[in-house]
């Protein structure tokens, strides 16, 4: 799951590199954090929130 905006659309940069991976929601590129659907759940929703200030 990403750690920027909770999504689960991430894929590897470089398979032979496991610690690497970009999102495909949000662009963010680094580690990937494993966690729950609550914690995805939360995550999503800051971002969302985040995104809807930046617009105002």
């Amino acid at each position: 799951m990403c750690p920027r905006c909770g999504s689960t659309d991430v894929d590897w940069i470089i398979p032979q590199n496991w610690s690497m991976w970009v999102c495909k929601n949000c662009d963010y590129t680094g580690p990937i954090i494993i966690g729950d659907k609550e914690l995805s759940k939360e995550i999503k929703e800051d971002w969302e929130n985040n995104q809807k200030e930046k617009t105002n």
